[in-house]
């Protein structure tokens, strides 16, 4: 409508050519991160501009495409893979997403039930991305975050975030200390009596840093061939690491690193002070965090789950303990449940063991039979007023059980195959559940499904004439204090608010 402009989105930004197109006339006015989508002129306002991206929502521009701002009410990412409502403050939502243009996430708060979204990422290293959301039973204002770097930690309930490592006492400022202490006790002497300790100490921190080295060189940072020397190569693969692994950029070899890498520090401690070293903190990718008791000591306790297996902490300021399964599981961990009715029994999901449960609180497993190893497991739920009812989702169908995992049903009616990635039951009528499906093939697959029987017929309440924008859904959750209000995470609209009016639902506001 404007003689001469012409517009083009493409995966490398929105560009705009004011002579017609002409080659030498475009300019990019975008981030070249954004992936354009589409492109819409308002019709009566034709200065007003449009653009459907692929991680960072509907952006607006009101100068022609010169400068675009985003909108959905604050809400920018649209690959929405987890939601949680905060379980005491009424209308507060958290939602997490994944930016694929930028390789990392999103982590948003409403306070209005949905309608409008605040970044809640303060101190958070911007490669993040957030798998799973644990508000603390005991203290509402913390909240956990399972990540791809490990677990974070918000004590304002989402104000600001750090490493839930950097809580613990045990972290750097017992080696800061040391450092200290050593400093003063070598101050009288300049020549004399730092020449002595090195070499009465040299073979070990060498070994320490043979050991670092071969750590380094298994996780991908070449550094040669381990010689116990601390040589360029190896501080500078150290600080690449500590940098990926969003740890303090010491470039030293301290305990926070070390544990890390899964190193002792090679000074005659004991096998136990080794272990609590080592398990200090998970650098691994966290699929799953609950919140449970510990059968033995009778405390709340966490459990997480990872790509290199479970484990359990009752602080986790101050460390973990593995939960080992056996040499013939499959350690990939993908989803965790447990009752706080029956804490010793713990139901895990695997990417190629299929389902597992432990009856003694995690000290032996056995594998399920009637459930399928070749496809992985997304998600497990307990019904947690019956704890044996469980209910299982996997990349290919859903199965269900209502005796304690005796005897399995695979569908449940008329619910169909598909990739069956979050489960939701509604803990005033434990009946009724929904699940998600993230299958989708041209009209075929996708939804929202319900259950009024615990399982054993389905119906799917997006019906046609009210379809979600996108139908690959991947989580679900209710609003903490009223049942009726749903909320659905997608693969690229982001999150929907879905008002329940009856069997079947229709979107409400985004």
């Amino acid at each position: 409508s404007v003689p001469g402009l012409v517009f083009a989105g493409t995966t490398e930004g929105f560009w705009r050519s004011e002579r017609g197109g002409d080659a030498d006339s475009w300019m990019v006015t975008t981030s070249r991160q954004l992936e354009i989508n589409s492109i819409t002129v308002h019709p009566s306002r034709p200065e007003t501009i449009y653009i459907g991206t692929n991680n960072y929502g509907v952006m607006v521009s009101y100068d022609s495409g010169k400068t675009f701002l985003p909108t959905n009410g604050g809400y920018s990412g649209r690959f929405a893979n987890t939601i949680v409502a905060d379980r005491e403050m009424p209308n507060r939502i958290y939602a997490a997403t994944i930016n694929t243009a930028t390789g990392g996430g999103f982590l948003f708060a409403s306070n209005d039930n949905g309608q409008t979204w605040r970044p809640s990422m303060r101190k958070m290293p911007s490669r993040l991305i957030t798998y799973s959301i644990l508000q603390d039973t005991l203290n509402p204002d913390v909240i956990y975050l399972g990540t791809n770097l490990g677990i974070y930690r918000s004590v304002d309930r989402g104000a600001s975030w750090a490493p839930v490592w950097a809580g613990s006492s045990a972290g750097t400022d017992p080696i800061k200390k040391a450092a200290v202490t050593r400093g003063k006790k070598t101050s009288r002497s300049t020549t004399s009596s730092r020449q002595p300790q090195r070499v009465v100490a040299s073979r070990k921190p060498d070994d320490t840093v043979r050991r670092v080295q071969v750590a380094l060189n298994r996780a991908g940072y070449n550094v040669g061939a381990p010689d116990g020397k601390p040589g360029t190569q190896t501080l500078v693969a150290l600080k690449r690491f500590q940098a990926d692994r969003s740890l303090p950029m010491t470039g030293k070899f301290d305990q926070i690193t070390l544990a890390a890498l899964g190193v002792s520090k090679g000074d005659g401690s004991s096998a136990a002070e080794e272990q609590a070293a080592a398990s200090l903190i998970i650098t691994d990718a966290i699929n799953a965090l609950v919140q449970t008791i510990d059968v033995s000591s009778g405390k709340a306790s966490f459990l997480a789950a990872t790509n290199t297996g479970l484990y359990r902490s009752l602080d986790p300021t101050k460390g973990w303990q593995k939960l080992p399964y056996g040499l013939s599981i499959d350690p990939r961990t993908t989803s965790i449940s447990t009752s706080l009715k029956q804490p010793e029994v713990i139901w895990a999901g695997t990417a190629a063991s299929g389902v597992i449960v432990s009856r003694d609180g995690g000290q032996t497993w056995r594998q399920l039979n009637d459930i399928p190893t070749d496809a992985p497991v997304n998600t497990v739920v307990q019904d947690s007023q019956r704890p044996g009812y469980i209910y299982v989702g996997t990349k290919q169908a859903f199965y269900s059980s209502h005796d304690d995992g005796a005897n399995w049903s695979r569908r449940g009616g008329n619910l169909p195959f598909g990739d069956f990635t979050s489960i939701l039951i509604n803990p005033r009528n434990v009946d009724e559940i929904f699940v998600g499906n993230a299958y989708q093939n041209g009209e075929i697959g996708g939804g929202v499904y319900r259950t009024v029987n615990a399982g054993k017929t389905w119906a799917r309440i997006d019906l046609k004439e009210h379809r979600l924008a996108s139908q690959r859904i991947w989580s679900l959750a209710f609003d903490s204090l009223d049942q009726n209000t749903l909320f659905v995470g997608s693969h690229s609209a982001g999150v929907y608010v879905v008002p329940r009016r009856s069997e079947s639902i229709s979107a409400g506001r985004r």
